[in-house]
């Protein structure tokens, strides 16, 4: 195994659910500049199926409420919440309707439009890493 290689296996892998090509771009650009793996999904349903092939590797999921396809934010964060209950999700949405009653725990809810430096704060204390990218903490 490289040096770089080796590096790689121990950055934090971010799963980024949304179904704007280019609000998607956006945060797995975010992310990856700033030293995270990134995964991305259209719909909460096919972030599931990454989940059932490599949900050990996952440490943080990001998602917006509102994903086409039967799961929205909300259930993908209850589902991963039993069957990843290691995984943090982060949810996210511009509609104000969109704001959690009942949210689990290890979930945070960002609201729309968020700032990279908020997102970066909560992706690097949800994964438990440190980029060096974002200063100080976000509660």
């Amino acid at each position: 195994m490289t040096e770089s290689s080796a590096a790689a296996k121990n950055q934090p892998v971010i799963l980024v659910v949304e179904d704007e090509p280019e609000e998607r771009f956006l945060a797995a650009t975010l992310l990856e500049e700033t030293g995270f793996r990134v995964i991305e999904a259209e719909t909460a349903e096919k972030a599931l199926a990454i989940l059932r092939e490599r949900g050990d590797e996952v440490n943080v999921v990001f998602s917006d409420v509102r994903t086409p396809g039967q799961i929205g934010g909300f259930e993908l964060a209850r589902i991963i919440g039993v069957t990843w209950p290691r995984v943090h999700v982060l949810l996210t949405s511009g509609d104000a309707g969109d704001q959690p009653s009942d949210l689990r725990m290890s979930a945070t809810f960002i609201p729309k439009p968020w700032r990279a430096l908020d997102i970066l704060t909560l992706v690097e204390q949800a994964a438990g890493f440190h980029t060096g990218g974002a200063a100080g903490d976000a509660h």
